[in-house]
């Protein structure tokens, strides 16, 4: 009998080094945020200055002044440096927790079918005020007349789209999921035994991750959640399009990036020119102070440039795709995926959501949108409710019903539940309110975008 010995074996495995980490926080941060962060930076950081002058992203050429076109690439750089004006956009509900923003969250970006999406619907109805998914998995697979596997499918899509812990049953599970997220090779069930024989082994563990662990699934969507639900509440002429999509010619539409300071960061030459003349004079403490700086001005201008050359191709892509519908209006509107443009850049599906997280664009109707848009797969079919209300007759309001009927006649075959939730996602109320409204609300509603 052959007798079997143990072997060492290569294993990869991916880990995020610390530029990374800092790359991916930058890339994620709203404009305003962004800019707050980079001004405390520049008076801490002597290295840093902001010149005047301008870069392209495409092809990182700098300039003293403020072309329209590159002159290297050729790519539009706008109209000079100017601040863009953009309109407000229409106020949000402000009464929400961290369910609903979340829930808007994975309905843009997790790439869902319409059957997903009513798996999603139920899947967040059981779950609790902690974030845990209490219900039985058998008896929601039997109300939603499909399989356990099929839920899991979705529990995992969505997760893998970004939105870690989503749907966790348990704090067991959900302390699984964050040590594998961590790389920690310990599992759930030696950390129970650890506990078990000895408390402080299992604390000792832990403690190197104690800032980066989370009791429960709400409490990490409320740390995730909780700066962008503050924005989002604010008025909207505190929100700041990070671009803005210009036609240039008919029919001819061009990306431009908002000005803004932190594209005119750079290391300042007068500085570095004293600390290398100088420094065999200076102390080993002041020597790596300047080190120390250098390295840190490196990282962030490297993770800048990164975030506005991402930012610029993502959305460059979107608007490509969605040329037909800036030109011909909603009818021609196709909902993208996260997937989708990350296949055709080549970059994550999580570098896709990170750039584009909390991210608004102003578009050529003078309308300030978030990115989200580009991704409801709804906005046709909620269009098109739209025409049709504004059209009714107030005195005989259209059931979600005669709604979905009419819906059909366009070639949009949406069922009456899906209408009426798509109706209330409007802020639309249903026939017998609208009947009693009658003036009020289509006077209002005629302005709604």
């Amino acid at each position: 009998m052959k007798k079997v010995r143990p072997a060492l074996l290569p294993l990869q495995k991916h880990q995020m080094i610390p530029k990374m980490i800092v790359a991916s926080h930058l890339m994620a941060l709203p404009l305003p945020e962004l800019e707050v962060r980079l001004a405390k930076l520049l008076e801490e950081n002597p290295l840093l200055e902001v010149r005047e002058g301008i870069v392209c992203f495409g092809c990182g050429e700098e300039f003293s002044g403020y072309p329209e076109r590159c002159p290297r690439c050729g790519r539009y750089l706008g109209q000079g440096w100017k601040e863009i004006p953009f309109e407000d956009v229409p106020q949000w509900e402000k009464e929400r927790g961290w369910k609903e923003f979340l829930f808007d969250e994975v309905m843009a970006l997790a790439g869902l079918g319409e059957r997903e999406k009513s798996i999603v619907h139920a899947l967040f109805a059981h779950l609790d005020d902690e974030g845990f998914l209490r219900g039985n998995l058998e008896e929601l697979a039997l109300a939603l007349r499909v399989s356990e596997e099929a839920i899991e499918r979705v529990i995992t899509k969505v997760r893998e789209a970004g939105f870690f812990g989503f749907a966790a049953r348990n704090a067991l599970e959900f302390l699984d999921m964050q040590l594998e997220h961590l790389g920690l090779q310990e599992n759930v069930a030696n950390l129970l035994q650890a506990f078990r024989e000895n408390p402080d082994r299992l604390e000792r563990i832990l403690a190197p991750y104690r800032e980066q662990l989370f009791f429960s699934p709400a409490q990490y969507f409320e740390s995730t959640l909780g700066r962008e639900r503050e924005d989002l509440q604010e008025e909207r002429n505190l929100v700041y399009p990070d671009a803005e999509i210009l036609e240039i010619e008919k029919g001819e539409f061009e990306v431009v990036l908002v000005p803004s300071f932190s594209m005119q960061m750079a290391i300042s030459d007068t500085v570095l020119s004293f600390w290398r003349k100088r420094r065999g004079e200076l102390s080993e403490g002041e020597r790596h102070f300047f080190r120390e700086k250098l390295d840190e001005a490196r990282e962030v201008l490297s993770c800048l440039a990164y975030r506005y050359r991402t930012l610029l191709r993502v959305l460059e892509y979107i608007v490509e795709r969605e040329k037909e519908f800036f030109r011909h209006g909603p009818s021609f509107f196709v909902p993208l995926t996260q997937g989708e443009i990350a296949e055709a850049l080549g970059i994550s599906v999580s570098g896709v959501c990170q750039v584009l997280k909390g991210k608004f664009v102003r578009f050529p109707d003078g309308l300030v949108r978030s990115v989200k848009f580009f991704f409801d797969a709804s906005y046709q079919a909620k269009e098109a409710i739209r025409m049709l209300l504004a059209e009714e007759d107030p005195e005989h309001p259209l059931s979600d019903r005669e709604i979905a009927e009419r819906l059909k006649s366009l070639g949009i075959f949406i069922a009456r539940r899906t209408c009426a939730l798509y109706r209330e996602e409007m802020g639309i109320p249903p026939a017998h309110l609208r009947r009693r409204t009658k003036g009020r609300w289509y006077h209002g509603y005629s302005r709604v975008s």
